[in-house]
């Protein structure tokens, strides 16, 4: 293809050509910008969902609590412990039963767990903390009725 310069041109021709370079121009910006607006509003986005995981709460709940008695004769009994960090980061589930020292039961930033070993006359403390226990987070005492 020849270029402007090279090509003797009439004056429509002229216009043509600078018509020509004024598309070629506009579909230049047009490159540029699009990736440019794909990125900043990516950003927007990243930023919009940092700030709703912040307000958000965590969650520790346990189904049923308290157990139900039940069978005297059965030793055990089960709940399901549901809990979630509520911002995404790594949360660490304790439970402290009785008087004895706390025992690591998870680790993830949610989840659902069946809990077996339930006893009558035991008190047990779930305990979710962020990440190596640095900071505790929410907390629920699990019972079995008599």
């Amino acid at each position: 293809m020849m270029s402007c310069r090279s090509m003797r041109m009439e004056p429509n021709d002229f216009r043509r050509c600078l018509n020509l370079r004024s598309c070629y121009a506009r579909h230049i910006v047009l490159i540029i910008a699009l990736p440019v607006c794909l990125l900043l509003s990516a950003c927007g986005n990243a930023r919009r969902h940092s700030t709703d995981r912040s307000t958000a709460k965590p969650i520790l709940t346990a189904s049923p609590n308290p157990i139900p008695a039940g069978d005297p004769d059965q030793r055990v009994a089960s709940t399901q412990i549901k809990w979630d960090t509520g911002d995404g980061t790594i949360g660490d589930l304790y439970v402290k039963i009785d008087r004895e020292d706390e025992r690591l039961v998870g680790r993830a930033p949610s989840g659902v767990m069946e809990i077996d070993w339930i006893q009558f006359d035991s008190l047990y403390e779930f305990r979710l903390y962020t990440k190596k226990r640095s900071k505790l987070i929410a907390t629920l005492t699990v019972t079995r009725d008599d």
